[in-house]
C-alpha cells in the first residue's frame, strides 16, 4: 500500500487537499480511483515514500481515525447475512459502500471492490489489508471460498472478532484500574511535596524549630522537587515517549517487559488470564473450521501480541512439526495449566480436539471476566500497603516537629 498527497477540484468549484492510503502502486491508477470515489478532478498528485505509511498509521490511531475491530466485526456480520440470503459477494460488498456505513468502513469496502474488479477474490482482496484485518479472519475467508461456506465462515469470523474485542476491552479495563489508583497516590504525593511541605517548612523556620533527621530529609527532597519540578516533568515526558517508541519497535525490549509483567503479582494474574483466553479462542475457532494444527499455531503466533506467549507458541509449533503431540509440546512450554493439558490430551485421544478447545475457550473467557470483576479485590492489599507507608512517612516527617514544639511550649508555660 502507498500514501498519496492530492489536491482536488470539487464539483462546487472549491479545492481540497488531503492524503489517501491506497492499494495502488502507481500514480495513474491512484488518480483514476480517487477521481471516481471523490467525484472530483485531481489538480496534483504525489506518491509519498514508503516510510510515510508508519507516520500516517500512527497519526490515524492518535486521532481515532481507523477501523476498530467492533466495526470490522459488524462489517463481516452484515456481509455474512447478505450472503446467507443469496446476495452475491460483490453486491454485498457494494452495499457496504452506501451512506449507512461508517466512513472508514465505506473506504474499506470501496478498496475491496476495486481489488475484486481487478480479478482478485474476496479473500485475496482482504489479504491486501492485512494491516487492518486480522490474519485469522483472512484465513477463514480463504476457507470459506474453498469450501463454499463463505456465509458461515464470515459469521464465525464476526463472532470471533466480537469475542476478541470483549477480551481486549476487559484487559484494558483491568489494567486501567490499578494504573489509575497508583497514579492518583503518586499525584497526591507530588502535590504534598511540591506545595504543602514547603509551606510547612517555612513555618518551622520562622518558629526556629529543631527538626529531626527524617523531617530534614523530607524538606530537602521537597525543596529539590519544587526547584526542579518542570525539569523532571520534561524528562518524564521525554522518557515516557522514548519507552513507548522502544516498546513498539523493539521486540527484545517488549519481550523483557512482558517477562517482567509475568513476575509481578497483579499483572501476572491479568496477563495469564487474558493470554489463555486469547489462545484458546483462536485455537478453538481455527481447529473447528478445519485448519490444520500447524497452520493454526502459525496464525496464532503471528496474531498474539504478548511476546512471552508468542515465543512459547512458536516452540509448540516447531515441536508439532517434528511429530510430537500438541499436549506434549504444551507441557514442555511450561506456561499452560494442567487443566488445558488434560482436556487437550482427551481431545487428541478421542478425536474431539475442536470440542475440547471450544470448552476451554468458553471456560477461560468466563475465568477472565471473573478476574476483571474482582481485580479491585486483588489489588486492594497492595494499594493499602503503598498508601499506608506514604501516609505514615508524611505523618512522622511533618507532625513530629509539631509535637516537639508543643512539648517545648508546655515546658515553658510550666516554668
Amino acid at each position: 500500500m502507498r500514501c498519496y498527497y492530492h489536491r482536488l477540484l470539487l464539483q462546487s468549484g472549491k479545492t481540497q487537499r488531503g492524503i489517501s492510503k491506497l492499494l495502488m502502486e502507481n500514480e495513474r491508477s491512484a488518480q483514476v480511483f480517487i477521481e471516481k470515489r471523490r467525484d472530483a478532478v485531481i489538480l496534483s498528485l504525489v506518491m509519498l515514500p514508503n516510510w510515510f505509511l508508519y507516520i500516517y498509521d500512527f497519526w490515524n490511531k492518535i486521532r481515532g481515525n481507523y477501523i476498530d475491530k467492533a466495526s470490522l466485526a459488524e462489517f463481516f456480520h452484515n456481509v455474512s447475512v447478505m450472503l446467507k440470503a443469496g446476495v452475491p459477494i460483490f453486491t454485498a460488498i457494494e452495499e457496504m459502500t452506501t451512506g449507512d456505513s461508517e466512513p472508514k468502513v465505506r473506504e474499506l469496502a470501496e478498496n475491496l471492490l476495486e481489488s475484486m474488479r481487478s480479478g482478485l477474490t474476496f479473500a485475496q482482496s482482504l489479504d491486501k489489508h492485512a494491516d487492518t484485518i486480522p490474519k485469522t479472519v483472512i484465513y477463514l475467508a480463504h476457507i470459506g471460498e474453498t469450501s463454499g461456506n463463505q456465509d458461515r465462515t464470515l459469521h464465525d469470523a464476526a463472532e470471533h472478532m466480537n469475542r476478541i474485542v470483549s477480551i481486549t476491552r476487559d484487559t484494558k479495563r483491568a489494567m486501567i484500574y490499578p494504573a489509575f489508583v497508583f497514579a492518583s497516590i503518586i499525584g497526591a504525593t507530588i502535590f504534598w511535596l511540591y506545595y504543602v511541605v514547603p509551606n510547612i517548612s517555612d513555618l518551622f523556620k520562622q518558629m526556629q524549630v529543631d527538626l529531626p533527621t527524617i523531617t530534614k530529609v523530607t524538606v530537602a527532597f521537597s525543596n529539590h522537587i519544587h526547584d526542579y519540578f518542570f525539569v523532571y516533568l520534561l524528562v518524564f515526558i521525554l522518557l515516557t515517549l522514548f519507552l513507548i517508541a522502544l516498546y513498539k519497535y523493539n521486540q527484545k525490549f517488549r519481550y523483557r517487559v512482558h517477562k517482567l509483567f509475568f513476575r509481578l503479582p497483579v499483572s501476572r494474574t491479568i496477563i495469564k488470564s487474558s493470554g489463555l483466553a486469547f489462545i484458546t479462542e483462536y485455537l478453538s475457532l481455527l481447529i473447528s473450521s478445519g485448519v490444520e494444527i500447524i497452520k493454526s499455531l502459525e496464525i496464532i503466533e503471528s496474531s498474539i501480541t504478548n511476546e512471552v506467549y508468542k515465543e512459547k507458541i512458536g516452540e509448540v509449533k516447531n515441536g508439532v512439526m517434528r511429530g510430537n503431540t500438541l499436549t506434549d509440546e504444551l507441557r514442555q512450554a511450561e506456561v499452560f495449566p494442567s487443566f488445558v493439558l488434560r482436556l487437550t490430551s482427551i481431545g487428541e485421544q478421542t478425536g474431539t480436539l475442536d470440542k475440547q478447545l471450544n470448552y476451554l475457550a468458553v471456560e477461560y473467557r468466563k475465568r477472565f471476566e471473573h478476574t476483571v470483576a474482582s481485580i479491585s479485590e486483588i489489588i486492594q492489599p497492595l494499594v493499602i500497603i503503598f498508601a499506608g507507608l506514604l501516609f505514615i512517612l508524611m505523618i512522622i516527617a511533618l507532625f513530629l516537629p509539631v509535637y516537639k514544639l508543643i512539648g517545648e511550649v508546655g515546658i515553658l508555660r510550666g516554668g
